[in-house]
């Protein structure tokens, strides 16, 4: 007998997620938007939490939405493995656990491209997973297509900084590329053979984001992570070069760009 799983929000991961384990188990899903039955989410062997963590005010990313849905599970006695996907800002998960003690809780963020969601989602490279053991064997048998990813297991708030960490990498190598293109603008070099230098190197394993004039990093989730991590710690210095250049780039995105083989761009967010 197939397992029941629900999946709460249908965002970009909830829809990823839901399209990935309708092809190995029943779902059930529920949102805010459109007419679903909160009841059928209380009837399933585990639940993913995919709600949408955007950027507060105070530039921390907003949990409340969690803290909705957990609020709700505890009050309807929910037994049975929660399974967090959204990012969250740090320290979240500890408060959630001291505050919900009855919840399974585990986290699990989703590592997902936004134009590739789907595909990057049946096919992971990662599963990083924090919670209790027991319930970290259970949710693991959910993944078993996963056949060809890397499992990390760790504790909550390495996880919470570990998917943090990865989205600012990917903006640190944007705004280095977008620096060395603005170098090489300054001293009359080819940015794209600076970076094809550059990524030629055997410990560079990807060119992604080490393209020249593709513009500032962009999208949902790489601008509000990075600032989570900086405005959680205030005294970084990196990131926050980072967030400087990208700001530069995204200043001087409206002007038309004449790469090195003399054919007109416009700069787009990555």
């Amino acid at each position: 007998m197939k397992a029941k799983l629900g999946i709460i929000g249908l965002g970009s991961v909830g829809k990823a997620l839901k399209h990935t384990l309708d092809w190995f188990y029943e779902t059930v899903v529920y949102d805010i938007v459109g007419e679903y039955r909160w009841q059928d989410i209380l009837n399933t062997d585990a639940v993913f939490v995919c709600v949408q963590t955007p950027e507060g005010a105070d530039g921390r990313l907003d949990c409340s939405h969690v803290d909705e849905v957990l609020e709700r599970l505890s009050e309807d006695n929910y037994t049975k493995p929660v399974v967090i996907r959204s990012t969250l800002r740090i320290g979240y998960m500890d408060k959630a656990k001291s505050k919900y003690p009855s919840l399974r809780l585990l986290y699990v963020p989703e590592f997902l491209r936004e134009r590739s969601s789907f595909q990057w989602s049946v096919c992971p490279d990662r599963i990083v997973i924090a919670g209790a053991d027991e319930d970290v064997e259970e949710v693991l048998r959910y993944f078993s297509f996963a056949e060809d990813a890397q499992i990390i297991r760790t504790d909550y708030r390495s996880a919470e900084v570990g998917k943090l960490a990865h989205n600012a990498f990917i903006a640190t190598k944007v705004s280095f590329t977008n620096e060395i293109e603005w170098i090489c603008s300054k001293v009359g070099a080819d940015a794209n053979l600076v970076m094809e230098v550059v990524a030629a190197d055997r410990r560079v394993k990807s060119k992604e984001h080490l393209r020249p004039f593709l513009g500032p990093y962009g999208g949902k989730c790489v601008p509000k992570d990075t600032a989570e991590l900086i405005n959680a710690c205030p005294d970084c210095i990196l990131l926050k070069a980072v967030e400087a250049v990208n700001h530069r780039t995204r200043k001087n995105a409206t002007e038309p760009k004449l790469v090195p083989n003399g054919v007109n761009c416009e700069a787009t967010a990555r």
